[in-house]
């Protein structure tokens, strides 16, 4: 009878091992999976930027070429 509990203890204690590596196994886990986290947010921020400046260019060239057409209108 105890041969039986100390097996079930040991089966036990091997799956609750195995359960728990099973979940320590996510990107925070380890370096790569944290670098990787991090250039993926630095990489969406720099396309909100990128997008932001781009914006910021084509507003620029429209008043632009509204000058223009009135420099224009005026000859």
């Amino acid at each position: 009878m105890k041969k039986i509990n100390i097996t079930s203890a040991v089966r036990n204690g091997v799956l609750s091992f195995l359960l728990l590596l099973l979940i320590a196994c996510g990107e925070n886990s380890s370096p790569e999976g944290r670098m990787r986290i991090k250039l993926e947010d630095l990489r969406k921020e720099m396309i909100d930027s990128l997008k932001k400046q781009n914006t910021a260019i084509l507003d620029s060239l429209s008043k632009i070429r509204e000058d223009l057409r009135k420099l224009e209108g005026k000859k």
